[in-house]
């Protein structure tokens, strides 16, 4: 409840900055995940997601992506990290 009173009261601004990290860090994870595939396995992933459906990207997340959720907060650390320094390069 309270998170959804946090969401509602962002500005489009807030929002926009918000998703933006979000697809940064999924760009992250899919690099990465893209890396670590055999030449079969990186066709595949180009495949479903150029023309693959919701079904077949969540298949694909859920086979090759066991460790999503740990990506995912690694990547929000080191891009937090990373905003953090860049801030007290500014500062």
């Amino acid at each position: 409840m309270a998170q959804d009173d946090f969401l509602k009261n962002l500005t489009d601004q807030q929002e926009k900055l918000g998703l933006r990290i979000f697809d940064l860090i999924l760009g992250r994870i899919f690099k990465k995940v893209y890396a670590r595939l055999d030449e079969a396995g990186k066709d595949y992933m180009g495949k479903v997601f150029l023309v693959g459906d919701d079904k077949q990207k969540n298949e694909f997340v859920e086979k090759f992506i066991s460790d999503f959720q740990k990506l995912f907060e690694e990547e929000a650390k080191n891009i937090e990290a990373d905003i953090k320094e860049k801030i007290e390069q500014v500062v």
